[in-house]
């Protein structure tokens, strides 16, 4: 039997109407509506939202898992499909087991069968808990120990520029006092040499006057 769109729409949800939003938050008494931790990233919630893909993914896993005969299936469709009656709740549930009991669906077996889609549903969150862990591992963990490789790539880089600039701070000082160490010996010797010129030239010209 094909299901009618809503199966479970109506268990998570109720319709806002035409102008409603597709995305309503989920009851806070549901399950489902607890802030999802990321897994290995205490620091990150996300307060989850009922999704209308994700709704339609469970209602067709709800489908193909319908159990044999008249249950609580058949019975969700029924209500579902009375939403145009002018009745409140308890009369449409009320009217819905009256048809389905004629065919032999009974009370024990729309609790049953209820508990069973339940453990269905708590199956596919189990499974999908699965998966999320391993995106986790796959695209955050991956990610993240890149970054601590390049981190610890870096504090090496800088690390080594510090001793670099060290160095060149050092080298610059050294060259120049060695620099001003051999200008200083090149201008003593040329003061030094042009005083003994100066002394000789002197001379010459004393020679050249008292010696004839």
């Amino acid at each position: 039997m094909s299901m009618k769109s809503g199966f479970l729409k109506g268990l998570i949800y109720k319709d806002t109407g035409p102008t409603g939003d597709t995305k309503t938050p989920v009851s806070a008494t549901s399950p489902s509506s607890a802030p999802v931790q990321i897994l290995n990233a205490p620091t990150v919630t996300v307060q989850g939202v009922a999704d209308n893909r994700f709704i339609e993914l469970l209602e067709k896993v709800i489908e193909q898992n319908n159990l044999p005969g008249q249950d609580y299936f058949e019975f969700k469709q029924s209500v579902e499909n009375m939403k145009q009656i002018a009745a409140d709740e308890k009369t449409k549930f009320q009217m819905a087991y009256a048809v389905l009991s004629v065919q032999g669906c009974k009370k024990d077996i729309l609790i049953s069968s209820l508990d069973k889609y339940v453990s269905i549903i708590q199956q596919e969150k189990t499974n999908f808990d699965a998966e999320m862990k391993a995106a986790y591992t796959e695209k955050v963990q991956s990610k993240l120990a890149e970054a601590e490789k390049a981190k610890k790539e870096l504090e090496a880089l800088s690390k080594k520029l510090n001793e670099l600039n060290s160095s060149i701070q050092t080298a610059s000082q050294e060259a120049q006092a060695e620099e001003m160490k051999i200008r200083a010996t090149e201008a003593n010797f040329k003061a030094s040499a042009d005083i003994i010129i100066a002394e000789m030239v002197g001379d010459k010209e004393k020679i050249t006057s008292f010696i004839n």
